[in-house]
């Protein structure tokens, strides 16, 4: 927020130089980012007075001012359409350095004298593009009629402007006279009391102005009908103010509005009072797709969650966002409504967000405002628009306030803010900087017990340590004693999922995988597309009604905490494929489950991986010519395969699996005995169409990595080194074709015996060859003995051992 120095003086007087104010604002908690000054670089710039202007004796467009300023005359050589005599303007002289009004670019030039078609120029009248002060460049700047000739323009249009970071906390600083108050307390200074008006004294309080429908979400609405205003520009000391403070000046109506604004931190509005049909305000929700044009001339749509101002009719303004086209101030406004309301924070930030629509009043809205603010701030744009409109007046008023907010008392113990600050503060200092603060402190007899009345306008005030705050900012940060902290080291426990996601990253790293960060929100109609209209999620899945719905989200339409990490890891890949031929991603994060209502979600730590597009991606022999030569669900199958090896957890089982969301003749489910730890599969190919990935199969997997640590072992495997070499043989077995490889693979690991110490399937075959219904699985063991090499006689023996289990367990044969 800028505040203009100028503005923050006639408030209160500090005797600080704007230095000196910023550091000690910011000592006291309002940081002060930057201090800009207007006006320092207008050297050899002056206020001058356009004594006579006379036509170019040889150019159409151009004309001769005689500019007087103190003891320069000149003769200036401008085109300027607006200039005329009487006039106060900007004068600038031989020597200073302006802004190129023809530049787009911020560009310097030094003013030079010069002959213009056969007359010379001494000298310049400025536009306010020159000056830097906006960007208009048609005229030249007109200074107020009051301004002295001769004076050096930064003395008479110069001013220091303060920007201060305010955080939502502190919304009863975010005006300039809530700067003020800061800066009265701080220099012992008292705040100067606004000019405003009584209403009841200027006409009768009616009763059918205002009707407020849905009063939880407006708890005041002030309405003043003022008849005979003329719409014009603002006069110079209000359209510097808001130039100053980073406002654009429109007209003096608008002007007055965002001023007040500005000035005591209540938005107001003002509707042409002849396009109020009925001549009333009705408060109410939105109708469900209820539409209207705002001043931006977007048309927007509503929900019935959001707040209107109608009249009756239909809306004519979105309560703390932004008026509506349809009633907008114009030259031709000759009575106006206008409005000064409070409305509640969680409606307007709804409202803005779902709108997609920020603006300075929802931005004061949403910090949530004192509801005694609109009566004076109504009071304050009426006594401002009748001083700016001589024959305006108030011809009716109406202030709703059905429950008024008054100053809350709080109690705590004296000795408590020792206590906390770890210094003693005497009783008449804690008074004092109270009463500063308007606080109205009161000590019982005792000294023991302080008592304060907080204002209303301080919301972020609600216990005991929020008045040891306030009482340690004014007396100083830096006063606090320094100590530092004594005591033993607490020992420190390292987290185990902490450490287990740790060493699946590194594994996972290892394999070729990418690892991917994506948002925790997901939409519904996104998750129901990954699973069904009843459940959702991979590893995880839980019903639809159990999904976390975010009360106030980021991004209106993801409203749902995720319960899966799929659907994020399929868009990101979408994106990367458009100029990738191949892609390895993975992501370890936490989803959410939800439990019982009102209670907190179930947040397991769970890993998601993704495989799509080409097998070698960097050969050129090898361009995509098919499914063949795409990364497929034993890629993915490998990956965790290696992954679970290296964690130490074993006893992983693997079956046949059905998911809405992936191919069912290509998904399994993968367990650790009875228990579920995740799921891998290949994308149904129209959803991944769907989501943007074509001619590339998409195989995705979720794991239960809290499931997987139950069942990980403690300690590390040792690998044994054999002293003798081992040996390999393969063996192809055919077998009915839905017999689930891990039974086949079980089955030839117990006929093998103690003597394998690896298998690996290689192959899998179907055809004629080997009969209709079956396949063959065709797998390389390793065979080695600890204390001798085989012999061929030994591994014979265990063949026809493998061969009979083979048979028993599994009906399958060895194909010869």
């Amino acid at each position: 927020m800028k505040v203009p120095m100028r503005w923050l003086n006639d408030l209160v007087e500090t005797g600080l130089s704007p230095e000196e104010l910023a550091n000690r604002l910011t000592l006291a908690g309002l940081e002060a980012e930057r201090i800009e000054r207007t006006g320092d670089a207008w050297d050899k710039v002056y206020v001058g007075e356009v004594m006579s202007v006379t036509p170019h004796p040889d150019a159409d467009r151009l004309v001769l001012a005689d500019v007087a300023a103190g003891a320069h005359r000149l003769t200036v050589v401008t085109g300027a359409p607006n200039i005329a005599a009487g006039q106060k303007v900007a004068l600038a002289l031989a020597g200073a350095r302006l802004i190129d009004g023809y530049s787009e670019e911020l560009k310097y030039k030094t003013l030079k004298p010069g002959t213009i078609r056969g007359v010379r120029s001494e000298g310049k009248v400025c536009s306010e593009k020159e000056l830097g002060l906006s960007n208009e460049h048609e005229g030249i700047l007109v200074l107020d009629p009051a301004a002295p000739a001769g004076m050096p323009l930064s003395e008479w249009l110069g001013d220091t402007v303060i920007e201060f970071e305010i955080t939502p906390n502190l919304v009863h600083a975010f005006s300039v006279r809530g700067i003020a108050r800061e800066a009265g307390a701080i220099t012992h200074e008292s705040v100067k009391a606004l000019n405003t008006v009584d209403l009841a004294e200027l006409a009768s309080e009616r009763d059918d102005l205002i009707r407020i429908d849905a009063p939880d979400l407006c708890r005041r609405y002030v309405g003043v009908v003022i008849d005979g205003v003329k719409v014009a520009p603002s006069p110079d000391w209000l359209a510097q103010r808001l130039t100053a403070a980073g406002v654009r000046p429109i007209s003096n109506i608008v002007d007055v509005t965002n001023y007040v604004m500005l000035e005591v931190g209540q938005p107001l509005h003002a509707f042409d009072l002849n396009d109020v049909r009925g001549g009333r305000i009705i408060v109410r929700r939105a109708h469900e797709g209820e539409r209207m044009e705002t001043l931006d001339h977007v048309e927007r749509t509503f929900n019935n969650e959001a707040l209107l101002i109608t009249d009756g009719e239909g809306p004519v303004g979105v309560a703390g966002v932004m008026g509506g086209v349809n009633s907008e101030i114009s030259d031709a406004t000759t009575a106006l409504l206008l409005e000064a309301a409070n409305f509640d924070m969680l409606s307007v930030r709804h409202t803005a967000r779902a709108l997609k629509l920020r603006t300075e009043a929802s931005t004061r809205f949403e910090r949530g405002l004192d509801p005694n603010l609109a009566g004076e701030a109504a009071a304050r744009a009426t006594r401002l628009i009748l001083d700016l409109c001589p024959g305006a007046t108030v011809r009716g008023w109406q202030d709703v306030y059905p429950k008024p907010v008054q100053p809350r008392t709080l109690a705590m113990p004296l000795a408590k803010i020792e206590r906390v600050l770890g210094m003693a503060v005497a009783p008449e200092i804690v008074l004092d900087v109270l009463a500063r603060l308007e606080f109205a402190p009161e000590l019982d007899g005792a000294h023991e017990t302080l008592t304060v009345q907080v204002p209303t306008w301080r919301p972020d005030v609600t216990i005991a340590e929020d008045i040891v705050e306030e009482v340690a900012r004014m007396v100083g940060y830096d006063k606090l004693p320094e100590t530092l902290i004594t005591g033993a080291t607490p020992v420190a426990e390292r987290d185990p999922v902490h450490g287990f996601e740790r060493r699946a990253r590194t594994i996972l790293v290892g394999a070729g995988m990418f690892e991917a960060r994506s948002y925790v929100t997901e939409a519904v109609e996104t998750l129901t597309l990954f699973g069904s209209c009843e459940r959702v999620g991979f590893a995880h899945p839980i019903p639809l009604e159990r999904l976390v719905k975010l009360v106030n989200p980021i991004q209106a339409e993801r409203d749902r905490l995720r319960p899966t990490l799929i659907p994020a890891l399929v868009a990101a890949a979408a994106e990367n494929l458009k100029h990738e031929r191949s892609l390895r991603l993975f992501e370890i994060a936490h989803v959410y489950l939800g439990t019982e209502p009102d209670h907190l979600p179930d947040e397991p730590s769970t890993l998601g991986l993704l495989l799509a597009g080409d097998r070698e991606p960097f050969s050129r022999f090898h361009p995509r010519s098919g499914a063949a030569d795409q990364l497929d669900y034993f890629d993915a199958k490998g990956v965790i395969d290696e992954l679970l090896q290296r964690l130490g957890v074993t006893g992983t089982s693997w079956a046949k699996a059905m998911h809405p969301a992936l191919h069912p003749g290509r998904t399994a489910a993968i367990s650790i005995g009875d228990a579920s730890v995740g799921v891998l599969g290949e994308l149904r190919p129209a959803l991944a169409e769907h989501a943007g990935i074509e001619d590339a199969r998409v195989v995705v997997a979720e794991l239960d990595l809290r499931a997987l640590l139950e069942h990980a072992a403690t300690t590390s495997t040792q690998v044994p080194v054999y002293r003798y070499l081992p040996v390999e043989q393969d063996f192809a077995i055919v077998v009915d074709a839905d017999r689930p490889a891990a039974e086949v693979e079980a089955a030839l690991l117990a006929g093998a015996g103690p003597l394998v110490t690896g298998a690996a399937l290689f192959d899998v075959f179907t055809g004629e060859q080997i009969g209709a219904g079956k396949k063959s699985l065709a797998y390389r063991l390793t065979f080695t003995a600890p204390d001798r090499a085989l012999t061929d006689a030994e591994l014979e023996k265990v063949r026809k051992k493998i061969e009979k289990t083979l048979a028993k367990q599994v009906s399958g044969s060895l194909r010869a």
